[in-house]
């Protein structure tokens, strides 16, 4: 897919990294979390083994290239091709609950407590929703203002508080025990659901699609080392208690022009989840597209956004049903189903009726 839609490879590598940081500032940390040091040095492994679980995709993209895997699936499998939109939809639309329940619970309850969930939801789907009405390319051009944003403000939280950082809080893996380490191994491969987004997405990229892997996890990985470690130095054990921990970090850093940051900070995760909705809603309509008639799939995004904001605001209000999504996204399953599993059926029966022809 070329063209007016297309995109660069640094562009689809920032809407999948602010959508990666967003899913850890949302994250709810439990006490037997491992230590900020070990979970740093696991990212870049954490890489690796990504990269293993997307070789079937490759293999099966760099065989039919400017093709995608829904239209790989339409022509192989026929009608059970329906099968991959169904599940990138139904994996989209799940992102899309977490997000905007999550992102709505922090500001009712670190920010805003005495206004409703349901504004928030209705607010950032129906801003997700325009931004996503826009195209992957206006995206993308939003995108690179609000990292140019987080990286100004990283800077600025690591300068003020450099100074009174306790790094004897960064403890070696040593401390930690190997079952918890391979359980955040596990979570931090698995629980990439960007990893699905990039399968959907990489066609849109006009030339060097190899790298945008790449260029995605250095970024994942060096920001987000640098806020476990922050995190970690500047609040010690006390991080352990905090259900939003950078938050928390942004309130106590102070800065002689910039005394309260936390309110800038706010806006600029704001920003970041629009991003993350933008991004998941683009990927549930064009799937939800490829099942509609043709002249209702120009509504698909906006459906998918209602959708969104109609079960956001249920579920907020049902946290068994929620943390029982969250934890089934956390074991692994849907993302090794959609990135590993999906693709190596598609690519065996690919390379089987390319043999028998």
């Amino acid at each position: 897919m070329r063209g007016k839609s297309a995109i660069s490879s640094w562009q689809l590598a920032v809407l999948l990294f602010l959508s990666r940081v967003v899913q850890f500032f949302l994250a709810v940390p439990q006490k037997e979390q491992p230590g900020a040091l070990t979970a740093a040095l696991l990212l870049p492994v954490s890489a690796a083994a990504g990269a293993a679980l997307l070789l079937p995709a490759y293999f099966l993209l760099r065989r039919h290239p400017g093709k995608g895997l829904l239209d790989l699936a339409g022509e192989n499998w026929g009608g059970a091709g329906m099968l991959f939109p169904a599940v990138f939809f139904l994996f989209s639309m799940c992102v899309l609950i977490q997000t905007a329940c999550g992102f709505s619970y922090f500001l009712t309850n670190a920010a805003y407590p005495q206004t409703s969930p349901w504004l928030f939801i209705l607010l950032l789907l129906a801003v997700g929703g325009y931004t996503a009405s826009m195209g992957y390319e206006a995206t993308a051009r939003f995108a690179s203002f609000v990292l140019a944003g987080l990286a100004a403000a990283l800077l600025f939280v690591g300068i003020s508080l450099c100074p009174q950082a306790q790094w004897e809080f960064l403890r070696p893996p040593s401390h930690d025990g190997w079952q918890s380490q391979v359980s955040l191994f596990l979570s931090l491969t698995l629980g990439n659901v960007e990893t699905a987004a990039l399968l959907f997405l990489i066609p849109m990229v006009n030339r060097d699609k190899v790298s945008v892997f790449w260029k995605w996890q250095i970024l994942s990985v060096t920001v987000l080392s640098a806020i476990f470690l922050v995190s970690a130095a500047a609040l010690g054990d006390y991080a352990k208690s905090q259900r939003f921990p950078f938050y928390a970090v942004t309130k106590i850093a102070e800065m002689s022009i910039f005394q309260r940051l936390d309110s800038l900070h706010t806006a600029l995760w704001v920003f970041m989840a629009l991003v993350r909705l933008a991004l998941f809603l683009e990927v549930a309509g064009k799937s939800l597209a490829r099942v509609l008639p043709q002249k209702a799939s120009k509504y698909a995004v906006t459906a998918c956004a209602a959708l969104t904001a109609a079960a956001s605001g249920i579920l907020m209000e049902k946290p068994d049903a929620l943390e029982w999504i969250g934890n089934f996204f956390a074991g692994g399953i849907p993302v090794l189903l959609t990135v590993f599993l999906l693709p190596l059926l598609l690519l065996a029966s690919c390379r089987k009726r390319g043999r028998g022809q």
